[in-house]
């Protein structure tokens, strides 16, 4: 799944988002990219929770049609 993440500034942010996203449960890959201001993410988790969580840590998010 693929999603579009705002308020990503700096290399800190990255880390930051790809953190809580790999703490999630069923998590197995996590890519995070800057410049798209997007996260992928692979294994068996909720999409409701991916976003729940990012905007709960301040990062505004939403689930991108490929």
């Amino acid at each position: 799944m693929k999603f579009k993440v705002e308020k990503m500034m700096c290399g800190g942010c990255v880390s930051n988002v790809q953190s809580k996203l790999e703490a999630l449960e069923g998590v197995t890959k996590v890519t995070v990219d800057l410049a798209s201001a997007s996260a992928e993410v692979e294994g068996g988790v909720d999409a409701q929770q991916v976003i729940d969580t990012l905007n709960a840590a301040g990062y505004p998010t939403s689930l991108q049609s490929d």
